[in-house]
């Protein structure tokens, strides 16, 4: 009798114990749908080569020529930068650089290298490669321009009465006539554009320098104003400078291409326990299943929500025996079908 109460209780337990799991979001872990199918990177799939390169990547840059060029970029102690063809092939390795700019005017990169001058000084060498030549090189030199004097200067200067508060219509009134009195330097400002700084955050930094249609840089550095409030320096350029501190973005040359197409609900591999602030419940691990398309082919894959990330297709194959280049946890694959795999990539 006594071992039936425990059994009993045990039972009546387990019941409540559940109840209040399921409540909380647990569900039971289900049988993988496609077993045969294969996790990406794993190289088992029957029919199609999974290749793992050892290039590493943490942001995707799709270059602006008719060749379709890829440029691949890793952060560390230096920016590695790799290019490569929309198929996975290697075209250059570039140099490791401190600092990596886009210039879309003049559609170039532009690489820095620092050059000991002295056991105290260095100096920054830019070097160019043109998005359609990738072996060429070219060394290039800053210009600086000169601010000599403020707005505020100016109008001294040239004795005009300013008020020491003026209104918005006041200072829109002594913009217009600024720029009418200084129209030698607004007509050689607005040939300049802004040289995008890159940074691995997928976002453009603050514009170093500027460039104009013959490709030479241009930066705001120097001064020979003295005064206390530097944006008297910087302010007095903008009604004359129409591209004068503009934030680009490297989001331009990010694209979203994925073909993969969601192929069947996805099934619980398995439960957590998520916690938030006092409120605690269960979630799942799921096991979700894709194919990209080759042709009249199918490449089947499975994703692991807890171990990978989706796979960032960089082009899109063509047919039954083309590659597909991918990064896939900030590495690049190729995958093409076997029977491809003396003609891989082109």
């Amino acid at each position: 009798m006594k071992n039936k109460k425990i059994y009993i209780s045990f039972i009546v337990f387990i019941a409540i114990f559940s109840s209040i799991a399921f409540l909380m979001g647990y569900r039971i872990p289900q049988w993988d749908k496609h077993r045969d199918w294969v996790f990406i990177p794993e190289n088992k799939d029957p029919f199609f080569e999974i290749e793992k390169t050892d290039i590493k990547a943490d942001i995707v840059l799709h270059i602006p020529n008719h060749k379709g060029y890829i440029l691949l970029l890793k952060n560390g102690d230096f920016i590695t930068v790799t290019a490569i063809t929309e198929k996975g092939k290697t075209i250059k390795r570039f140099p490791k650089t401190k600092d990596f700019y886009i210039d879309s005017l003049n559609q170039r990169f532009i690489f820095s290298e620092e050059i000991y001058k002295s056991d105290d000084h260095l100096k920054k060498q830019l070097i160019g490669y043109r998005f359609t030549d990738y072996q060429q090189q070219e060394s290039l030199e800053l210009k600086d321009f000169i601010i000599e004097e403020t707005q505020t200067e100016f109008f001294k200067r040239k004795g005009y009465s300013i008020k020491d508060f003026p209104n918005d219509d006041e200072k829109k009134d002594l913009d217009s006539l600024y720029l009418k009195e200084k129209t030698k330097e607004a007509n050689f400002y607005k040939t300049l554009y802004p040289v995008t700084k890159v940074s691995i955050a997928y976002e453009a930094l603050d514009t170093e320098f500027y460039t104009n249609k013959n490709g030479q840089l241009y930066t705001v550095e120097k001064t020979k104003v003295e005064t206390n409030n530097i944006h008297d320096v910087w302010n007095s350029l903008y009604p004359l400078f129409p591209n004068y501190n503009k934030k680009m973005s490297a989001q331009t040359l990010i694209k979203n291409i994925n073909t993969y197409v969601k192929t069947d609900e996805p099934t619980i591999e398995s439960n957590f326990i998520h916690g938030h602030y006092l409120h605690v419940s269960f979630r799942q691990h799921n096991i979700e299943y894709f194919r990209i398309p080759f042709g009249t082919k199918n490449f089947n894959f499975k994703y692991r929500e807890k171990t990978l990330v989706y796979p960032e297709q960089l082009n899109i194959p063509k047919n039954d025996i083309d590659t597909l280049a991918c990064m896939i946890d900030k590495t690049l694959y190729r995958i093409y079908p076997k029977t491809n795999k003396i003609k891989k990539v082109d």
